[in-house]
């Protein structure tokens, strides 16, 4: 908002400066300029004026009503033999002009001649007299006024302006979360032009095309189960046959290749499941420290042993039980495709949230993969061998189920030497939640 204020006072101040500019080429250089006309006009009579006094009354009488005039208008007086006026000035004088004993100079300063050919006054505003400097000042507030006018309204304009904004950006963000019900007021006191319109339009296409995305990646993984099932049964009715080795073998290859089949298509279904905006919660109270061990616990024997539990007893979640336990046993399995020694599984109090780390000695993950890691199906592994990478939705549900929670997900580098996954989960209520 502060580079839109400055660039719309900027932008008014630069067509202000350009249409004064224009008036002063139009009017002063271009065009004649009158008020020049009615000066000089003004200088002859006032000469005339002061000729006139001087041939009833006599010169002195006139350089008297002269000088009074002088002190009465905040100017001053100077007198100069025609030899020592200014070039421009003798110049005028000696020439052809149309005015024959008064003349204006480029600044404005009244020249003219009474009886005398040989003596040229010259009067011009005293500048230091209170008069004029009060002038001055309201010439130099006017200024301040136009200036401060365009502040007022520039700061009303973002001010009016940024109130829309600002109800169009909070939808903008509710919908990037995955609120895809997130529209845009379209009031006439929220319509920020038609953008409104179109954010709501293009929201509802984006909606759409998400909703029917995930309606046909659930509706594949649900129809699959079915034919996988076929396949696996005939296949193990295949194995109680007299087929020679080489037979078994392939045969035990398809059920090996179905079984996968299947753990990908009920990944895809949880995934769904977990992706669903309206599913709920089931919030409690997690005593950490024996959640984890007990998570532990249930992993095979030879890969139990590789994970060290570091938790204080004292460490308390809220969360869906069953949401967390997928996340970390997630995390875990990820880990025990690359750990060579340790894994270690640590949280630690900060403030209101609970943060849980899962670390491993493994080769880690790329810095250029951090970003993307936790996107459905990606692999920062290009062979996909699914024996060492899984399907790509392992990581995608841990974000989706901290996402629910409200929480974050960051991937680093352990002191171990492999990768760090870190889970922020913030304190919920105990009661049920709808997100």
């Amino acid at each position: 908002m502060r580079r839109i204020y400055i660039e719309a006072f900027a932008g008014l101040l630069l067509l202000f400066t350009l249409s004064l500019t224009a008036y002063e080429i139009l009017v002063y250089q271009i065009n004649t300029d009158y008020d020049y006309i009615l000066e000089d006009l003004e200088g002859a009579a006032f000469r005339e004026v002061l000729m006139s006094i001087s041939e009833s009354q006599g010169e002195k009488e006139a350089l008297t009503v002269l000088r009074d005039f002088i002190n009465q208008t905040a100017k001053t007086l100077s007198v100069y033999p025609i030899s020592k006026a200014p070039t421009e000035v003798r110049k005028y004088f000696s020439g052809d002009r149309t005015h024959l004993y008064t003349y204006y100079d480029d600044e404005r300063e009244f020249w003219f001649m009474l009886s005398s050919p040989d003596i040229i006054y010259r009067v011009k505003p005293d500048v230091e007299s209170s008069l004029r400097k009060a002038i001055a000042f309201d010439d130099d507030l006017l200024w301040g006024f136009i200036l401060g006018g365009f502040f007022i309204y520039t700061s009303g304009l973002i001010w009016f302006l940024s109130r829309r904004v600002r109800v169009l950006e909070e939808a903008t963000v509710k919908f990037a979360q995955g609120d895809f019900n997130s529209r845009a007021p379209t009031g006439s006191r929220y319509r920020v032009g038609s953008l409104n319109d179109s954010f709501n339009y293009m929201a509802d296409k984006i909606s759409d095309l998400i909703t029917s995305n995930r309606s046909l990646t659930n509706s594949i993984a649900h129809d699959l189960r079915t034919p996988i099932f076929r396949i696996q049964w005939q296949a193990e009715m295949l194995q109680d046959e007299e087929l020679t080795q080489a037979q078994h073998d392939k045969i035990a290859s398809i059920i090996e290749d179905t079984e996968e089949m299947e753990q990908m298509a009920d990944e895809l279904l949880y995934f769904a499941k977990v992706e669903r905006p309206d599913s709920i919660l089931n919030i409690e109270s997690i005593e950490l420290q024996s959640y984890l061990t007990d998570l532990v616990s249930k992993l095979p024997s030879n890969h139990g042993n590789l994970v060290e539990v570091d938790v204080s007893d004292s460490i308390v979640i809220t969360g869906d039980s069953a949401l967390i336990k997928r996340a970390i046993g997630n995390l875990l399995s990820n880990a025990l495709r690359y750990v060579e020694r340790k894994i270690r599984l640590s949280a630690q109090q900060d403030l209101n949230d609970i943060l849980i780390f899962v670390e491993d000695d493994g080769p880690g993950i790329p810095v250029e993969h951090w970003n993307v890691i936790f996107d459905p199906f990606y692999s920062a592994d290009p062979s996909r061998n699914k024996s060492s990478t899984g399907f790509g939705l392992g990581l995608a549900i841990v974000k989706l189920i901290i996402d629910r929670h409200g929480g974050e997900i960051h991937v680093g580098v352990s002191s171990l030497g492999g990768a760090k996954f870190t889970l922020r989960i913030p304190h919920l209520s105990a009661s049920p939640d709808k997100s």
